[in-house]
């Protein structure tokens, strides 16, 4: 269970450092949006593309750890660390996720959504079903 003043850390935080593992154990990180999701606490939900690595990698393996960041993917020398088990949700449960983000960062979110129209005219499409994932912290 997370203490409140972590609790408080990740409520104010605007990016955490999403750290998957490799078959090899190797670890691998990336920034990205989170937020709050779900009646559980601790559980957080965050958006990516379907055929993104660290989806591919939470298949293998569900363990994650996360720290607090900025936007390039930073982590303070002192960032707390924190573990938990990440599901990939589909379908509803998938839409819910993405809906929690674009209230979270508002503008910021419907600018990143232009830009994936834009970019996505120029690639081909994908017929995968909208993947993202949710993530309960244990410490």
């Amino acid at each position: 269970m997370i203490d409140s003043s972590s609790a408080q850390v990740l409520k104010t935080a605007r990016y955490v450092s999403l750290i998957t593992f490799r078959k090899s154990g190797e670890p691998v990180r990336s920034p990205v949006w989170f937020v709050q999701f779900g009646e559980n606490p601790n559980s957080y939900g965050v958006i990516t593309e379907t055929d993104a690595g660290k989806v591919k990698r939470i298949r293998a393996n569900s363990k994650i750890e996360i720290q607090v960041c900025d936007i390039k993917g930073g982590v303070d020398l002192d960032a707390a660390k924190f573990s938990g088990t990440a599901r990939l949700v589909i379908g509803d449960e998938a839409i819910a996720v993405r809906k929690a983000i674009s209230k979270r960062y508002r503008v910021t979110y419907k600018l990143f959504s232009i830009y994936l129209v834009l970019s996505n005219l120029f690639k081909k499409k994908d017929e995968l079903p909208e993947t993202n994932i949710v993530f309960e912290l244990t410490n």
